[in-house]
């Protein structure tokens, strides 16, 4: 996509979105408030105490217009300026009773107009959505659009549409990464099927981070005989890769093995995983086997790890 396609997609979408939510009217909700005026109230609602200087910095406004803003919000009653102890020259603002009570109501309007505008939209593409939405939020917000992990969920129940999920993240990253084929996707298909024949509620568990409803990593453990379990499917999305997300799943993994006393932990990858051979090392995992293969398209070294719980 060329950079002008770009900036044009986003014109169109910033004119579309600012007319769905009549952002370009006077005032909002019809109120005797503009956007801009409602905003610095959200701004010192949200964060108890700032300052003037606090809300210019985040709102990126004209100091004089922010002035005169404040000025009209103060006169309305909306807003108490309290000296600063360490210089009475300067003030930290809240909102007062009744600037609180303007902000609820706006808060409910608000709520109420995003429904509406959702309303015919059914859960998973209203899901979808939001999804979009904090995409663009983190893309748009951070140097590189990495996430972090406080936006992350890790569950460990199995939904309609996670076993899916976790062949089409497999089948994708391996052919962008290494470019193995379909046949690739189907092994991956199979090592589902046999998890789930075999399934032990108590013994096997999946960890899924996801962002948004989006898959972002997963890893889970297969009980084997002889108390002994395979590590499987651990893979993360390359968008989350770098933000601790792999050692937390594997933490996670590796206390469940501990908690069910498995005596060993094993593991099949290839030699042409370098990445998650090292974390595996750093977890205790030591190779015990290198087979030469061709799998997927590939001629390869088939490798066995395995940890002693």
């Amino acid at each position: 996509m060329s950079d002008q396609r770009v900036i044009n997609d986003i014109r169109s979408f910033n004119r579309f979105y600012t007319a769905q939510l009549g952002l370009l009217q006077q005032h909002i909700f019809d109120s005797e408030y503009s956007l801009t005026e409602v905003r610095v109230l959200y701004e010192i609602n949200f964060n108890r105490q700032t300052t003037a200087t606090g809300i210019r910095d985040i709102l990126q406004i004209d100091a004089g217009y922010l002035s005169r803003i404040l000025r009209k919000l103060e006169k309305g009653g909306l807003i108490l300026k309290h000296p600063l102890p360490e210089d009475g020259r300067s003030s930290y603002l809240t909102l007062s009773e009744r600037g609180r009570r303007l902000m609820t109501k706006m808060g409910t309007l608000s709520d109420d107009q995003l429904r509406v505008m959702m309303a015919h939209l059914s859960p998973a593409a209203q899901e979808r959505v939001a999804g979009a939405m904090n995409d663009l939020r983190r893309l748009l917000s951070a140097p590189d659009g990495a996430a972090s992990m406080d936006q992350l969920t890790i569950r460990t129940e199995l939904l309609p549409g996670d076993l899916g999920d976790i062949i089409s993240l497999h089948g994708k990253l391996y052919m962008q990464e290494y470019k193995y084929d379909t046949r690739f996707e189907r092994y991956v298909m199979e090592t589902i099927q046999d998890f789930m024949v075999h399934y032990h509620p108590a013994r096997d568990r999946v960890w899924l981070a996801t962002m948004s409803g989006r898959l972002a990593g997963v890893v889970a453990i297969q009980h084997r005989p002889a108390k002994q379990a395979q590590l499987r499917w651990f893979l993360i999305s390359p968008d989350y890769r770098g933000i601790g997300l792999g050692k937390a799943l594997m933490q996670q993994a590796m206390d469940f093995c501990r908690e069910q006393k498995f005596k060993k932990v094993y593991l099949l990858t290839t030699d042409q995983q370098d990445t998650a051979a090292a974390l595996y090392k750093r977890w205790g995992f030591i190779k015990k086997s290198s087979t030469p293969a061709t799998l997927w398209g590939h001629d390869l070294l088939e490798e066995r790890y395995e940890r002693e719980m």
